[in-house]
């Protein structure tokens, strides 16, 4: 668990780049001390893996506070996940779109998938702390 703005929160981050995963989690494990303080952060490397990851969490009565998922994927893609999120698994907390594409028409597909906001990489510790806080 973590926090932000002190509530306690969950968050899930997939992404395809075992690298990209771990400069993530470590930008939010450095809040740890600040606004992120006992964080609970758990790795997809896949979009079927954070649907498996969300739909086992939604079984057991848990949830994640927070999605912050990668667009483009070997398996199931970014925008299809989210739209099983929303749609077969009724999940309405926040997605974040995390993605190297910046083309308008990706950024669009993204929004129109479901995500509440898309980040560019590469990502900053500010931009990424100040969207997480802007949800609460």
């Amino acid at each position: 668990v973590f926090q932000v703005m002190g509530l306690n929160l969950c968050l899930l981050y997939q992404d395809d780049s075992a690298l990209n995963r771990k400069m993530i989690m470590r930008l939010i494990q450095s809040e740890k001390s600040g606004r992120f303080r006992d964080a609970l952060l758990q790795e997809a490397d896949d979009g079927s893996t954070a649907i498996d990851a969300l739909r086992s969490a939604l079984e057991m009565g848990e949830t994640f506070d927070f999605i912050l998922m990668d667009y483009t994927m070997l398996k199931v893609h970014g925008p299809d996940a989210v739209a099983i999120m929303r749609k077969d698994l009724k999940y309405h907390r926040p997605i974040i779109g995390v993605t190297g594409n910046v083309l308008p028409k990706d950024i669009a597909k993204f929004i129109s998938s479901g995500v509440n906001k898309v980040l560019t990489k590469p990502l900053t510790k500010s931009k990424l702390m100040d969207t997480l806080a802007s949800f609460q």
